[in-house]
């Protein structure tokens, strides 16, 4: 035993490092694996590894690892937040952040030719132009094989970083898709790990995109009710509804801007991003006053908030490459033939899933365990909590996955929404006392109750 644990350590060493918005000490290096993890030939991969040291000596000797979400997001561009959420664990714990194969620092997979114009000069209105996802492949594919960037590659990969480290059992943390690769994990590894905490949790019968336009326009009418019900609110946004309704009339007829760039916009390509500020209480406004300043005040915002959804998926933050290899395995495969049903009477409509649909038909796939979309089955003590609010992951998929946890505890956070948002604190030390305890009987869960609603700022 201690022979192979010393050739793991010998493969990964960690140095001093410097991130910025992180005080105290902390450690950087990488750990290498095959990309083709089942022949073990070929290429090597570097996966990117943060470890923000504990602040008290002795430390307990289960860190807390942290998964982002995307799918095609990396940890270590959270580091800053992730070390301030989570600043209560980390007084006597490590917090270790591990970009995943395909994104962050560890051969990231990223589409930049998804931000070229098009013949005419324009960007089009598509977030997954095909030409450009073509173009992207080709490239890609001269240094890596796409079928190779799955969560179930990608769990494997992690627990390889958990014993190089030279930790025993270790705490997980996932968010949004990162709640798939905690579910993964738990399968595949359940041994490794001591607790599970989620948050936004994605069950695994969910397609992704297959609710984004039900659940959109769902998050839209119940911020139309809460506005209704604030007399201020009310008297600033008297028709947010027909105006929402009015600007995507108006891009059916005008689709061409040319400032500050030349773009085609449609109304699904605007409505993309726009759902995006449904997705918390403290982007909502911003929705309610895009749409004022449009229709009544004649101010610009539709170019730039097609544009913010058109380069969602070009730059380094978002792995447009990992996001599709993980997409296409485990998610388009398994729509429903006929979609009409979820998305007719939602203002964001079938352009999502048209989008990630077609990219799909240009894009390779890879292989999946039959137990994938399987509710896993644990004894692990896992704390899921979600957002009232949530329009991506709400409370139900965490009811789903509670199901198969027999020492499981779903918290539903008040007039929360998908980020952790203004619920930091509460989340945080919630998480805290749930590893300190390892177990969620008795756990003091009262702060999601109380989290106060986000007030409606005219």
């Amino acid at each position: 035993m201690l022979a192979a644990t010393f050739l793991f350590l010998a493969q990964l060493v960690l140095t001093p490092c410097t991130i910025n918005g992180v005080n105290g000490p902390t450690r950087c290096g990488n750990y290498q694996v095959w990309e083709n993890r089942s022949t073990q030939q070929g290429r090597n991969l570097d996966l990117s590894i943060i470890v923000i040291e504990s602040l008290t000596t002795p430390k307990q000797a289960d860190p807390l690892f942290v998964i982002a979400g995307g799918p095609g997001d990396a940890p270590s561009f959270n580091a800053s937040f992730f070390s301030r959420a989570f600043g209560a664990i980390r007084q006597t714990r490590d917090l270790v952040l591990v970009d995943l194969r395909g994104t962050g620092k560890s051969n990231a997979l990223t589409c930049p030719e998804l931000n070229d114009p098009d013949e005419t000069g324009y960007l089009d209105e598509n977030i997954l132009s095909l030409p450009a996802l073509k173009r992207c492949r080709a490239r890609l594919e001269q240094s890596a094989d796409l079928r190779q960037y799955t969560t179930q590659i990608a769990v494997d990969d992690l627990e390889d970083v958990r014993r190089a480290l030279g930790y025993g059992q270790i705490n997980l943390y996932g968010t949004s898709y990162g709640t798939r690769v905690a579910q993964v994990y738990m399968r595949r590894h359940a041994a490794s790990l001591r607790t599970v905490s989620m948050k936004g949790v994605v069950p695994p019968s969910l397609a992704s995109p297959s609710t984004h336009a039900r659940a959109g326009e769902e998050a839209w009418q119940r911020l139309i009710k809460r506005c209704r019900e604030d007399a201020l609110c009310a008297r600033e946004y008297p028709t947010p509804n027909e105006d929402l309704r009015a600007v995507l009339k108006r891009l059916e007829s005008t689709p061409a801007f040319s400032i500050p760039v030349k773009i085609r916009i449609s109304p699904g390509l605007f409505s993309e991003n726009f759902r995006f500020f449904l997705y918390s209480p403290e982007n909502e406004m911003r929705g309610l006053q895009l749409l004022k300043d449009i229709v009544h005040l004649d101010k610009p915002g539709l170019v730039e908030t097609s544009l913010a959804a058109r380069r969602l998926l070009t730059g380094d933050r978002l792995a447009a490459g990992f996001f599709l290899s993980v997409s296409c395995t485990e998610d388009i495969p398994f729509l429903p033939k006929d979609t009409a049903s979820l998305v007719t009477g939602t203002f964001g409509g079938d352009y999502r899933l048209k989008q990630q649909i077609g990219a799909c038909t240009v894009w390779p796939n890879g292989t999946l365990s039959s137990g994938h979309r399987t509710v896993t089955k644990s004894i692990i003590p896992t704390l899921l909590m979600s957002g009232e609010f949530d329009p991506v992951t709400p409370p139900s998929g965490a009811e789903e996955v509670l199901k198969g946890l027999s020492r499981g505890l779903h918290v539903v956070v008040r007039n929360n929404g998908h980020p952790i948002g203004s619920a930091e604190q509460c989340i945080g030390n919630m998480i805290k006392s749930f590893i300190d305890k390892g177990e969620v009987k008795q756990l003091d869960t009262s702060c999601a109750d109380k989290n106060p609603p986000v007030p409606f700022k005219l």
